[in-house]
């Protein structure tokens, strides 16, 4: 998985970037409202952002046990449920 605390890691790498004085202060600002160090806010907020862009693709990459997870939950029996067979047995909006 990628997101989540990883204080059970130490963490070695690094990520350099040059910005302009004016995104340097935005993002400064923004960890001080929030209470976050510097460092929290920008991973937090990249990690965020690099979850979303990869929501969509078609691999995944997940670590030992949350392939397990992953696995198990797809072996599961399907099971009806009531609520989405309702949902979707009503017309699309674009439908009507």
């Amino acid at each position: 998985m990628t997101t989540g605390p990883d204080t059970a890691r130490r963490k070695e790498a690094r990520l350099a970037m040059r910005l302009t004085p004016a995104q340097d202060t935005l993002i400064r600002d923004a960890a001080a409202v929030t209470g976050q160090s510097l460092t929290d806010f920008v991973t937090a907020a990249a990690v965020s952002r690099a979850d979303d862009i990869l929501a969509d693709r078609r691999v995944f990459r997940l670590d030992d046990t949350a392939w397990e997870e992953f696995a198990a939950i797809l072996d599961r029996p399907a099971q009806a449920i009531p609520a989405l067979i309702t949902l979707l047995g009503e017309s699309a909006p674009w439908d009507t």
